[in-house]
């Protein structure tokens, strides 16, 4: 036995103890797969970039959604290298998060056959849905019928437990009855009705879930997020978050997943403070990746209120994430805006300047159980409609600069508006950023300023692939502007890359230490410059000499 597989099985025996481990990790072995040799590259570069996107966001009749999916890519795909692909299981709710089956593609996307040929000339990104699984799911009506193995495979509390310390990302009741032949039992639900928590101490859930990751590597996925991994594990008394055997349970996944594949990558997205979030980094045997959910809601807030302070003090003095690990940096998302992460950063006049701003767009904004009230969780509403396209530009040139790998969700990339009708048609919050269109009337919608937004997005992030300075590992240095410039350096040496942003509401004067040459816009910057409102520059004195001769930059 290799040291790697002598490590799962001392994982195996921390989490499984009732358990034969030789067996156990046997079955293991049997569920993954053989291993696949690594190509020996790099995890992650500064060629790397996300698009996230619903596998039917985009339709076509005459061909299934995938493929219509991999048509659009193939319009942007020299500007991102990696396309997570949201649930395209068979699911019941939630838009793919209430999983019937994970080993399935739904019929109506397309087959497997349609994520094998994406993968083909785009690194795939997809789910593990690690916390539940539909009502509809095989398991549940097991549990109904006390059959095997969905009698153990659920999870499932008393009414009179004491439940109170259960910290969680809904209102909704924790626990559903549910008839079974033994009587009415009541079914853990973290996230709704539909969505029923599985019970990690059963190691048919273990083994179900490599199952699916055999298939997901099969069909060429490299890339896994951990969904929702944070409520995984629960033990009663505590708040049923974070929890050691989480965290175990993260780094039996890490190993195991290397174990098969080590090209793979493994991603936490858990919508928490920052230090909470590292807490899947910090040991650096956990995750590759983590999301970075509290850069949304601060670039977010300096965005409409034009102020880089909050912004700038946080990337000053926020923890960085360890060596072979780093953020996935996002504005917009399927999930709205989070503001859980700024709970410690943003005071209640602040979180009300975020909320008074969604509500001014027509959206509107979810709430969580905290402490007996109910407190802001996250803001429903399309980044393109919150900000505009202008500011919503900046934006993603901001988080494209910053440290980590960047990701953007289509519909914010293509400036889609808020789904008003989405949300009267099925009174859900979130269908306001969910839209889903054909390729007649994304044609149609796609021009104008949003098809310039969207072509200078692309344009910018081509020429961010080609310099080193924006690696996910690169150095970030953050300066001390003035409001509301906000100033990173990125990289070291002549390789550097200065990055000026303008989140005001005005022109504002900039002098750079020395002459540089704009990489956007290959204009040479001698002594000053006046950058516009929402204005970013990428400065570079390496290749100031080399540049073409068009005279000083000043921005009119």
């Amino acid at each position: 036995m290799t040291p790697q597989e002598e490590r799962i099985c001392r994982r195996l025996q921390l989490l499984y103890s009732d358990s034969d481990v030789d067996i156990l990790f046997e079955r293991c072995r049997s569920a993954l797969g053989d291993p696949t040799p690594s190509t020996g590259g790099d995890r992650w570069s500064e060629n790397d970039v996300v698009l996230i996107a619903y596998p039917d966001q985009i339709s076509d009749q005459d061909q299934p959604p995938l493929a219509t999916l991999e048509r659009v890519l193939s319009e942007v795909n020299h500007a991102f290298s990696t396309i997570h692909i949201l649930p395209f299981f068979p699911s019941s709710s939630d838009d793919g998060f209430a999983v019937v089956d994970h080993c399935e593609v739904a019929e109506k996307f397309g087959d497997w056959g349609n994520i094998e040929s994406i993968s083909i000339n785009n690194r795939v990104m997809a789910d593990l849905v690690l916390n539940h699984v539909s009502a509809s799911h095989r398991w549940v009506e097991q549990f109904q019928n006390d059959v095997e193995p969905g009698r153990r495979c659920l999870l499932a509390a008393s009414p009179d437990t004491d439940l109170s310390a259960v910290v969680r990302p809904r209102a909704t009741d924790l626990l559903v009855p549910l008839e079974t032949v033994n009587g009415v039992k009541c079914l853990w639900c973290t996230f709704s009705p539909d969505q029923v928590d599985v019970n990690w101490e059963e190691p048919e859930v273990l083994l179900e879930t490599l199952r699916t990751l055999h298939r997901l590597l099969e069909a060429g996925v490299r890339w896994i997020r951990l969904d929702a991994v944070a409520y995984a594990q629960k033990r009663l008394g505590t708040t049923c978050m974070h929890l050691e055997e989480t965290h175990e349970l993260v780094r039996l996944l890490r190993d195991l997943l290397e174990w098969r594949c080590p090209d793979a990558v493994l991603i936490t997205e858990t919508n928490v403070p920052h230090t909470e979030n590292l807490s899947y980094l910090r040991d650096g045997k956990q995750a590759h990746l983590a999301y970075n959910f509290t850069l949304a809601p601060l670039l977010t807030h300096a965005l409409i209120t034009g102020s880089s302070e909050q912004l700038t003090a946080w990337l000053q003095t926020s923890e960085q994430s360890p060596e072979g690990t780093t953020l996935l940096n996002f504005l917009g998302s399927h999930d709205g805006i989070g503001v859980r992460p700024v709970e410690d950063l943003l005071n209640d006049s602040e979180i009300e300047t975020l909320l008074a701003a969604t509500e001014r767009a027509h959206g509107s904004w979810a709430g969580h159980t905290a402490s007996d009230r109910i407190r802001p969780y996250e803001l429903n509403v399309a980044p393109a409609s919150l900000l505009g396209l202008e500011r919503l530009l900046t934006g993603h040139t901001v988080l494209a600069s910053l440290r980590g790998v960047p990701a953007f969700y289509l519909p914010a990339v293509e400036g889609e508006p808020n789904d008003l009708e989405a949300v009267r048609n099925s009174s859900y919050a979130r269908a306001i950023n969910r839209p889903k269109s054909t390729i007649v009337s994304r044609a149609k919608m796609l021009t104008g300023s949003r098809r310039f937004a969207r072509d200078e997005l692309v344009r910018r992030l081509v020429i961010r692939r080609r310099f080193s300075a924006f690696h996910p590992d690169a150095s970030q240095r953050v300066l001390s502007l003035r409001p509301p410039l906000l100033g990173v350096v990125r990289g070291e040496g002549p390789e550097a890359v200065t990055v000026v942003a303008n989140l005001g509401f005005s022109k504002i004067k900039y002098r750079p230490s020395q002459p540089s040459l704009d990489l956007l816009t290959e204009q040479r910057v001698r002594d000053e410059i006046y950058l516009d409102p929402g204005a970013v520059v990428w400065l570079s004195t390496a290749d100031f000499k080399s540049a073409r001769q068009p005279g000083d930059f000043v921005s009119s």
